[in-house]
């Protein structure tokens, strides 16, 4: 195994889990702009919503540099929260499984899904469920603006220099 695979195989061990979790609903948007542009919408909406961005997962360039060319691009964006992850955490100590929050970008070609796996907030706590519909509310907002086709600056005319 090289090792310049290792952070992609603990990724894929921490994460793996999280990914076949079920009863949790995943909100998706279609978004058909640029994958840069994408995750920078992505990362700034993420920021502004006082979440940090601890990673960014490029697994459709990686299998791509293993060889397969024509793999689409996938990216996971991880966001936490310390606040939100220590109220949680006080709450259910076994939520640190679902932990950090991911936000997920699949396609090609301008056409991409931006996705996201939505806190559980239907336990026996109601004040876990409502901290869990807080995120969730934010989670939606951060993937509605990275989906959301901004026009340029000058109305899409061009420079008029």
């Amino acid at each position: 195994m090289r090792y310049a695979a290792l952070p992609f195989l603990l990724a894929f061990i921490f994460l793996a889990p999280a990914c076949g979790r079920s009863g949790n609903d995943v909100y998706e948007k279609t978004a058909h702009k640029s994958l840069p542009d994408i995750l920078e919408d992505a990362e700034f909406s993420i920021t502004e919503h006082n979440l940090r961005v601890v990673d960014r997962l490029h697994i459709g360039k990686s299998i791509r540099e293993r060889g397969n060319g024509e793999f689409p691009d996938y990216e996971i964006i991880l966001y936490c929260s310390l606040t939100f992850a220590e109220k949680i955490l006080a709450l259910s100590p076994e939520l640190i499984n679902i932990c950090p929050g991911r936000i997920s970008v699949r396609g090609a070609r301008d056409d991409y899904i931006i996705s996201a796996p939505l806190w559980p907030e239907h336990g026996d706590k109601a004040v876990l469920n409502r901290l869990m519909h807080d995120m969730n509310t934010t989670v939606k907002t951060i993937v509605n603006y990275a989906a959301e086709d901004w026009p340029a600056p000058d109305g899409g005319r061009g420079s008029e220099l």
